[in-house]
């Protein structure tokens, strides 16, 4: 986690505006989708929050509910905490510094519990998977987003030059090439759909399925504690 916390210490003050970039601004409609799933969750916990975008959603589309945004990086923290405080959403979301690798929650505390783009950055993915259920109630809800590898075989290839030269290529311009480096690098190496999926039932999940997003190059994992 160090060397990746350090990552996205450098990029938060770019890294909404980047994200808007790269994705067309499509990864605000990918946030959305995600707060839709918690229907009916009280308590969630939002986990690599970043700079609040998914805490925040869920605050727009669930007023009833609360969310617990986490991050190991204080510098997107700084930014979240500002943006929540903008729009004055202090009392239904709180942020704490902490990784998914070993949660400061008692057992069973959340209803459900929100990642996008955040599991392939821990150190190990089971063990991340394992405290998330560990604080989960019975019945409590996981729903992840994580780029994916589009199966296309003519997008594939045109994604992957975009995704792998363009996107560093862009970066580079502001001094974070070697970060969105890393982000290509990173999805490439992470688990596949299916092979995620049976991460998520070693760590004791049941009912785990995946849809595809935009042509494939994001997966929302959905799984049962």
């Amino acid at each position: 986690m160090p060397e990746t916390k350090k990552i996205f210490d450098e990029v938060a003050s770019h890294y909404d505006w980047l994200n808007t970039l790269f994705s067309l601004g499509i990864h605000k409609l990918w946030r959305k989708k995600l707060a839709d799933e918690l229907r009916g969750a009280e308590y969630n916990l939002d986990i690599a929050t970043g700079t609040g975008e998914v805490a925040i959603e869920v605050a727009k589309k669930h007023p009833a509910a609360k969310t617990v945004g986490i991050d190991p990086s204080m510098n997107m923290l700084r930014i979240a905490k500002k943006k929540i405080e903008d729009l004055n959403l202090g009392e239904k979301i709180a942020l704490a510094s902490a990784a998914a690798e070993s949660l400061p929650f008692a057992e069973k505390q959340f209803d459900s519990a929100t990642i996008a783009f955040g599991i392939r950055n821990t150190v190990d993915y089971e063990l991340s998977l394992r405290e998330i259920r560990r604080v989960l109630r019975e019945n409590g809800k996981l729903f992840i987003l994580e780029f994916a590898i589009p199966r296309n075989p003519v997008f594939k290839p045109i994604y992957m030059v975009y995704f792998k030269v363009l996107m560093p290529l862009v970066g580079s311009i502001y001094g974070r090439g070697k970060e969105y480096k890393y982000l290509a690098e990173s999805t490439a190496s992470f688990p596949q759909r299916k092979n995620f999926i049976r991460h998520l039932e070693n760590a004791g999940f049941r009912d785990c399925r995946y849809s595809e997003l935009t042509m494939g190059v994001v997966a929302l994992y959905r799984a049962t504690r």
